[in-house]
C-alpha cells in the first residue's frame, strides 16, 4: 500500500437564479477549526485501522521497507501535501493529505481529485511494476469528508424566484471516496479496478453552522413590492434592476468530535474495502 488518501471539503457553495438572472442568490460556506496537522493525524488513524483489518482477514501486508526498495516504488511521482483541488464545474474545494511519513500518491484515474491529467500514466505504470516486483495486490484507499449538504432551485429562465439551502453535517462524499486496486503479472498492463461510493452517507455532526455575512438589496426590493410600484411620484429608475442576496457561512467544528466522526466514516469504508480484499484472492 504506497499511500492512503484522506480528504476534507474545506469550502463549498451553491447558487440559484430566476427570471433570466433578475433574481440571484448565492451562498458559500467554509469549514473552520480543522488544521493540516489534525487532518494527517486522522489519516494516521484511518491507515492504522485499515492495516489492522487486513491482518484480521489474514492478508499479509508488504513491509514498508520492502515496498520502498522495489523498482516500481522508485518510479512513483509523489504529490506534495496538501493537495488543494477545486474540480471543474464544482463549487467544492477539497484538501487531500496522506498519513504522516507516507507519501500522497495520485493517479489519473483518481479524477476529479487528482493533480494528474487523464493522460498521465506514470504512476499507474509504476504501481503495475510494484505488483510485479512484490507479487502483490496494490491498494490505495481514498476517503473524502464533506461538511454540508447544499441544495438549490437551479437556474430558471421563466421562474421569478430562487432559493438555496445548506444542511450542516459530516458526510462521506460519493465518487471522491473510492479504492484503487491493481494485480498484474506484467508491468505493461493487467487487472485493476475501483470500489466507488455512489451515494452520500451521513456520519454525524461536529459543530454548528454560523451565518457570518450577507450582502443583499432586500430592503429595496421589499419597498418596491409594497409601495414603489403604486407610488405615482416614484422614479422609474428607483425600481431595482435585480434582486440579489449573497451570504457566507462557517461550519465551526469541535476538533475532537470532528476527528471521531471522520474516524468512524473512514472505518466504515475500510470495512467495505477489506471485505472486497477478503472475497477476492487472486492466485
Amino acid at each position: 500500500m504506497p499511500s492512503y488518501r484522506f480528504g476534507v471539503v474545506m469550502r463549498s457553495g451553491v447558487a440559484a437564479s430566476g427570471g433570466q438572472g433578475s433574481v440571484q442568490i448565492e451562498a458559500s460556506a467554509d469549514l473552520v477549526g480543522v488544521s493540516l496537522e489534525q487532518m494527517r493525524e486522522i489519516a494516521d488513524a484511518a491507515y492504522a485501522d485499515f492495516i489492522a483489518r487486513l491482518g484480521q482477514i489474514g492478508r499479509e501486508v508488504v513491509p514498508a521497507a520492502e515496498m520502498k526498495a522495489s523498482a516500481g516504488y522508485a518510479k512513483l511521482e509523489m504529490t506534495e501535501v496538501p493537495l488543494v483541488k477545486k474540480p471543474f464545474a464544482d463549487a467544492r474545494t477539497v484538501v487531500m493529505v496522506s498519513p504522516n511519513g507516507m507519501p500522497l500518491v495520485n493517479q489519473h484515474s483518481d479524477s476529479p481529485i487528482t493533480d494528474k491529467s487523464p493522460f498521465s500514466l506514470g504512476n499507474w505504470r509504476a504501481i503495475n511494476q510494484m505488483c510485479v516486483d512484490l507479487g502483490c495486490v496494490t491498494m490505495i484507499p481514498s476517503v473524502v469528508i464533506d461538511f454540508a449538504q447544499l441544495s438549490g432551485s437551479g437556474h430558471s429562465v421563466y421562474g421569478t424566484s430562487a432559493k438555496v439551502g445548506i444542511t450542516p453535517g459530516l458526510y462521506l462524499v460519493p465518487l471522491f471516496t473510492q479504492l484503487s486496486a491493481h494485480h498484474v503479472k506484467i508491468a505493461l498492463a493487467g487487472p485493476s479496478g475501483k470500489i466507488i461510493l455512489k451515494k452520500r452517507v451521513a456520519i454525524g455532526q461536529a459543530g454548528e453552522l454560523v451565518h457570518t455575512s450577507s450582502y443583499n438589496n432586500r430592503t429595496e426590493v421589499d419597498w418596491w413590492n409594497s409601495i414603489g410600484r403604486w407610488d405615482a411620484n416614484a422614479s422609474p429608475l428607483s425600481k431595482p434592476g435585480q434582486a440579489y442576496d449573497y451570504s457566507t457561512y462557517q461550519y465551526r467544528v469541535d476538533p475532537g468530535l470532528f476527528a471521531q466522526a471522520c474516524a468512524d466514516g473512514a472505518s466504515a469504508m475500510n470495512g467495505i474495502y477489506v471485505d472486497a480484499a477478503a472475497a477476492n484472492r487472486p492466485g
